[in-house]
């Protein structure tokens, strides 16, 4: 399908290039414009799929939970030391 599109986008600015009427040539670069694009996303796709991993090869959601539960939880933050001063002024 993404060659024929490559291709009636190819004929269609042969068509747009080689008339003499305006409104020919507006539908041949309409049609070659619109035929160019979706070729392109039609390779783009079809790159896409080819290295795409199957569905089959992908983490489901017991997986990802048990993962997680196996992950090291992070410390606990230190309480934060007490600067000489404040320790001084309770004292008194």
């Amino acid at each position: 399908m993404r060659w024929i599109l490559l291709l009636v986008a190819v004929i269609g600015f042969v068509i747009a290039f080689s008339t003499k009427s305006p409104g020919v040539m507006g539908v041949a670069l309409l049609v070659g414009s619109i035929c160019l694009v979706s070729g392109f996303f039609a390779f783009a796709a079809s790159r896409i799929s080819d290295s795409a991993r199957p569905d089959a090869a992908m983490l489901t959601d017991q997986d990802i939970n048990v993962l997680k539960a196996t992950l090291r939880k992070p410390a606990a933050p230190a309480a934060p030391a007490q600067s000489a001063q404040s320790t001084s002024s309770e004292r008194a």
